[in-house]
């Protein structure tokens, strides 16, 4: 499979929703697929994943890899043997990115707690940058799964002419409000583990402890019911302790604070672009009504949306992991749009 990766670095400072500038700002990406004229797609990963959509093995092994290889290969919805898959790493991600663990240009040093709040809008108008400097004008879809699905309709509504067709997997308008609460005291609960030290830790350090316990109840909202018998009770719990020990707290904190805080009502009817929305019947991220609730604002903005649900069982996770009767939904609405 025909695989490049890079790196963009804006010639120019992003201007930042919540005030203020982000001078160099840098987006990680890795591409699938040769491109040609009209088959470009965006897959944007979730809160934890990053880039790397498939496995890599041996001494350069990515942490959070692999998360997508239902989704993009041979046989697979986003096949590299006729689509050219571009999938950046979220601004925020700390895999490459700008996010608290880069390097701020202007001191030498990680940005740490000094990063400025970035929000789904922001990260929407990165992945614009990256496009326009790849000389993409127009993307067939970009396909976009839990938070990098809210990120996927804010780039559509931002740039609209940009954008054939959204796939959005596992997302709604928002989170649940009690969700939202949840998520939103990430940060503050960070602060009470002595480690946090207000988020100006030493690289590689941190509230571990806490980030872990964090993490845990993530996940369990992500693979839903069933997740109290013994086997998943310790895949969860490795699960956890691996992203705890590899995922930076404050970049934990600055992503879930920007997940919480999307509520994107406002702006889904300046979506143009026809809109896939796939839910899960057990998923506490996205509840179906939740998702319904969408499609039916999209609908009554004039966008041609399309409702498919994954029935019992199925989480969160399981819009990913090894659930192919998402397969043919996506697969068509992808040749639609071509």
């Amino acid at each position: 499979m025909y695989q490049t990766h890079g790196f963009y670095v804006s010639p120019v400072a992003l201007p930042l929703e919540e005030g203020g500038l982000l001078g160099g700002a840098r987006v990680a990406w890795c591409a699938y697929g040769e491109r040609s004229e009209d088959n470009v797609v965006v897959l944007l990963h979730d809160l934890p994943h990053s880039h790397h959509v498939l496995r890599t093995s041996g001494q350069d092994a990515v942490p959070h890899s692999g998360w997508g290889s239902e989704l993009l290969g041979e046989g697979r919805p986003l096949d590299p043997a006729a689509l050219h898959v571009v999938v950046p790493n979220l601004l925020g991600s700390p895999f490459g990115s700008t996010s608290p663990v880069a390097v701020d240009p202007h001191v030498g040093q990680p940005y740490g707690a000094a990063l400025p709040t970035v929000t789904v809008l922001d990260m929407a108008r990165a992945v614009a940058a990256l496009l326009r400097s790849m000389k993409v004008e127009r993307v067939r879809a970009v396909v976009g799964v839990g938070l990098g699905g809210m990120v996927a309709l804010r780039l559509a509504a931002l740039f609209a002419e940009r954008v054939a067709g959204v796939a959005v997997l596992g997302a709604a308008r928002a989170l649940p409000e009690s969700l939202r609460e949840r998520l939103g005291l990430t940060r503050h609960l960070l602060r009470l583990d002595p480690h946090f030290r207000d988020g100006h830790y030493a690289p590689g350090a941190g509230p571990r402890r806490t980030l872990r316990k964090q993490v845990l109840e993530y996940l369990r909202l992500v693979h839903g019911p069933g997740g109290e018998a013994p086997d998943t009770v310790q895949a969860l719990e490795a699960e956890a302790q691996a992203l705890a020990d590899t995922f930076d707290a404050n970049a934990w904190a600055l992503l879930c604070t920007a997940y919480a805080g999307a509520d994107l009502t406002e702006c889904l009817a300046e979506v143009r672009a026809p809109v896939l929305l796939a839910a899960a019947a057990n998923d506490s991220l996205a509840p179906p009504a939740r998702v319904r609730d969408t499609y039916h604002l999209l609908s009554a903005a004039g966008i041609r949306a399309h409702y498919h649900e994954l029935p019992e069982p199925c989480s969160h996770q399981g819009l990913l992991a090894g659930n192919r009767r998402l397969h043919g939904p996506l697969r068509d609405f992808l040749r639609r749009r071509g």
